[in-house]
């Protein structure tokens, strides 16, 4: 929780009463101030960086473990983000499960990249294990950033760089932190989050299936899956324990008992996802020397009929899998399901 002391060295804090600059619940600059504060730095061509911190899946805690416990979530975050940044800037709260970020100390790329890497490294704020009403659990984050004056040079462009870039690492599956590079980003439209919603995939996925033919069928949905839902890697787990890959169409042996392992994972389930392997191989023990070999940090199942199984897996981060890739996934194999069994 930020003080007077903590404040005191920034001239627009001066006098200001900390009931009101003050998020009730985190301690962190609440979000008139924190926003009125960048635009004030803009005003004043103080260079710095901007950067909204969005956690990922939030909203499982509340409804697993009731608000207090998101609460609780929200003020060990917030406790942590002001630790991390320390005298090098501050921490707001933007509303939700959204923080701000104003990075002082630099604008530059490469320390602006070693700050998310102590963010997010071991003794960080965020991709670490945490303690709420006796419950263990994994807490990631997704962070866009943008800097002033190199990126943009008014606020509301800067904003909107700042937002480009969280909506990158948002469709790259989360669980992660980008730093806005014009070459990169600056065709991203974040307008599109609007507008690329779910119906509009799923029609999209049910017209491509039903009109490929049997054969490339499933070449067509994993190519889709692994362009929407962006996973490491994407592949089809036939009867026979050969694989399909999505990356160059291959198909090649996975392994004994590969198809046998999977349809134990997955039980009377449609889909199984999971964000930590070591739960698994505490379970199927089967599954140890795949997991281990191939560096794999999260993954998901999901089951095509009697034909196989569609497996989507990370093996640099440990992923948090959103509904929205889940219920579209499912709904894929699903389609699938309909289509080779005719």
């Amino acid at each position: 929780m930020y003080t007077i002391e903590d404040l005191k060295k920034y001239d627009y804090f001066d006098g200001a009463d900390l009931t009101f600059v003050l998020d009730s619940l985190t301690g962190v600059i609440s979000r008139q101030y924190i926003l009125d504060f960048a635009r004030k730095l803009v005003k004043d061509n103080v260079p710095f960086a901007m950067c909204m911190m969005d956690l990922d899946n939030f909203k499982y805690i509340n409804d697993s473990y009731g608000h207090k416990a998101g609460d609780i979530c929200l003020k060990n975050i917030a406790d942590g983000l002001i630790k991390v940044i320390g005298d090098g800037g501050l921490v707001g709260r933007f509303g939700g499960d959204e923080f701000i970020i104003l990075y002082l100390k630099s604008n530059q790329y490469e320390d602006i990249h070693a700050l998310f890497e102590k963010t997010y490294g071991d003794n960080g704020a965020v991709r670490k294990f945490m303690y709420i009403e006796n419950v263990r659990v994994f807490i990631t984050a997704t962070t866009g950033s943008a800097s002033f004056p190199k990126d943009a040079t008014d606020y509301n462009d800067l904003f909107l760089k700042m937002d480009k870039a969280l909506y990158r690492g948002k469709s790259k599956g989360r669980n992660c932190y980008i730093i806005y590079v014009h070459e990169k980003h600056k065709d991203i439209v974040v307008s599109e989050r609007g507008t690329n919603s779910l119906l509009s995939k799923v029609h999209d996925v049910k017209l491509l299936i039903e009109t490929s033919p049997k054969e490339i069928v499933i070449e067509k949905a994993l190519d889709y899956v692994q362009k929407t839902i962006h996973p490491a890697n994407t592949f089809f787990v036939f009867k026979n324990n050969y694989v399909k890959n999505s990356k160059d169409n291959t198909e090649y042996y996975f392994g004994r008992n590969s198809f046998f392992i999977l349809d134990k994972m997955v039980g009377d389930k449609d889909i199984l996802p999971s964000s930590n392997p070591k739960d698994i191989k505490d379970r199927y023990p089967d599954t140890t020397e795949y997991i281990d070999t191939n560096r794999i940090h999260a993954f998901v199942v999901a089951r095509v009929a009697n034909q196989g199984f569609i497996v989507l897996y990370e093996n640099t981060v440990t992923r948090m899998w959103q509904d929205y890739d889940l219920v579209l996934l499912s709904y894929i194999a699903t389609l699938l399901s309909y289509k080779l069994d005719k």
